[in-house]
C-alpha cells in the first residue's frame, strides 16, 4: 500500500508537469520532469529576474515581406521585467503564501523564466502608422518562453517547459496599455498556477 506522501507526491508531479499549460500553451508538455522529488521540503521561492537579454522580435506572416527590422526598445524591456518581478512578488507571497527570498537554502525552489522570442501583431513603434485609426487585435502577440524550477542548493533542474503562448486572448484596441494588461495577465496566470500547486503540495 503506498503511503499517503507517495501518492499525494504523484498528484504534485502531475501538477507540476502542467502548472504552466496556461501560462504558455494548453498544449505544452513538459521537456523534463525530475522523478522522486520531493516537494513539501520547499516553503519559499528565489524568483530571478525574468531573462530578456537574447529574446529575439520575430515577425508575423504578413509582414515577412517588410523589409525594415523589427526592435524593441530596452525601457519596453525593462517594463515587461518589473511586471513580471510585481506579479510574481503579488501572486506567490500574498494572502498567506510563500517568501519570496534572495539566497539559496534547502527549503527554497529557484524559479527562472526566459522570453525567447516575441512576435507582435503589429510593428513596435509604429504607432504613428495607424494615426487616426482604431485598430484592434486579438491579443498583443506570442511568445516563446522557458520556464526552470531548480533546487537552489544543488541547482539540480527540477522541471523544464518550453513553449508558445497568444499573449491576450481578447480583441482589444492595439495600445500601449492593453498590450501592457496583457503581458501582465499572461504572468498572473503563470504565477497563480505555481502557487496553486505549492499549496497542493503543502496541503492548503
Amino acid at each position: 500500500m503506498k503511503s499517503g506522501f507517495v501518492m499525494r507526491g504523484i498528484g504534485v508531479l502531475a501538477l507540476f508537469a502542467v502548472v504552466f499549460s496556461s501560462a504558455l500553451s494548453a498544449q505544452v508538455e513538459p521537456a523534463f520532469v525530475r522523478e522522486g522529488v520531493k516537494w513539501d521540503q520547499y516553503t519559499k521561492f528565489l524568483v530571478k529576474p525574468l531573462v530578456v537579454d537574447e529574446v529575439k522580435v520575430l515577425k508575423p506572416p504578413y509582414a515577412q515581406d517588410d523589409p525594415t527590422q523589427w526592435t524593441l526598445e530596452l525601457r519596453d524591456l525593462a517594463g515587461v521585467q518589473s511586471i513580471f518581478r510585481d506579479v510574481m512578488r503579488d501572486e506567490l507571497q500574498g494572502n498567506g503564501g510563500y517568501p519570496l527570498v534572495y539566497a539559496d537554502g534547502k527549503d527554497v525552489i529557484e524559479v527562472e523564466v526566459e522570453l525567447l522570442s516575441i512576435m507582435p501583431w503589429l510593428k513596435p513603434g509604429g504607432d504613428d502608422e495607424y494615426a487616426g485609426y482604431e485598430v484592434k487585435t486579438l491579443g498583443s502577440g506570442e511568445i516563446t518562453a522557458r520556464v526552470e524550477l531548480r533546487d537552489s542548493t544543488t541547482r539540480e533542474l527540477l522541471v523544464l517547459i518550453e513553449g508558445d503562448k497568444a499573449v491576450g486572448e481578447k480583441y482589444k484596441e492595439f495600445t500601449r496599455a492593453n498590450n501592457v494588461s496583457n503581458v501582465e495577465s499572461m504572468f498572473r496566470a503563470f504565477a497563480r498556477n505555481l502557487r496553486k500547486s505549492m499549496d497542493k503540495v503543502h496541503g492548503k
